[in-house]
């Protein structure tokens, strides 16, 4: 853990070191496409029907492949040396969501094809290290950083809603258990025209969200495809 601990804050390290000639903070509005990956991640699914009403319906596996919006807002410190290179940190909260399609209902009346969608939210507190270089062109400043992220989950719920081939509309709201913390591997590239840019990203999670269950082979990992909106002070 100590070891961990040290990997992730690293780039830090070096904020402190660093000659720089100016800092910059920025606000960072973030939007993007979130799935999971993994054998143990899933398209479509079934949602468990009990005699308990929403709460007490579930969708059998909500671990979507499907891409699906998501959205965050954070802010950002970051130290830009001489030599251009870039050191930061990036914290904030993220609503990260997945969906399946929904085919069958089953539980207390015979399973039956369906129609419909669950939505999987997980609520993150993020920071996120980073280290990288700027490049200038023309008006353009381009960062381009990489570095770890450490997601703090506080939030897991599932919201579906399908309906049956006799027309019987079955809804499930509830909490899931929370997955603890989320740690990935993130890049990044923003390009600023004076205060304003935009940025795109990629966060490749290495977590498996089913390393606490017992019997299979069962993986599920976090896939993020970033894109947003920034604005700095400098």
């Amino acid at each position: 853990m100590k070891k961990l601990i040290f990997l992730i804050f690293l780039p830090l390290l070096f904020i402190t070191t660093a000659y720089g000639q100016h800092s910059e903070f920025s606000l960072h509005l973030n939007s993007g496409l979130f799935s999971f990956a993994g054998e143990s991640t899933t398209a479509y699914s079934t949602i468990v029907v009990n005699d308990a009403g929403s709460e007490g319906h579930y969708t059998n596996n909500p671990y979507g492949s499907q891409k699906t919006f998501s959205y965050g807002l954070t802010a950002q410190f970051k130290r830009i040396s001489k030599y251009k290179l870039t050191y930061g940190l990036e914290a904030g909260y993220e609503l990260l969501r997945s969906q399946v399609k929904i085919d069958n209902v089953a539980g207390v009346f015979p399973p039956s094809s369906a129609s419909g969608e669950t939505t999987f939210k997980n609520g993150f507190i993020v920071f996120h290290p980073a280290i990288g270089r700027r490049f200038s062109l023309n008006n353009l400043n381009i960062d381009l950083t990489i570095g770890p992220e450490l997601g703090f989950n506080v939030v897991s719920r599932e919201k579906g809603e399908a309906t049956t081939n006799n027309s019987i509309t079955i809804k499930t709201d509830r909490k899931r258990n929370v997955p603890g913390t989320d740690f990935r591997l993130r890049s990044s590239l923003i390009i600023y025209y004076q205060n304003w840019g935009i940025s795109t990203g990629y966060s490749y999670g290495l977590r498996n969200y089913s390393n606490n269950i017992v019997g299979g082979n069962r993986e599920r990992f976090s896939r993020f495809i970033r894109f947003g909106v920034t604005y700095r002070m400098k």
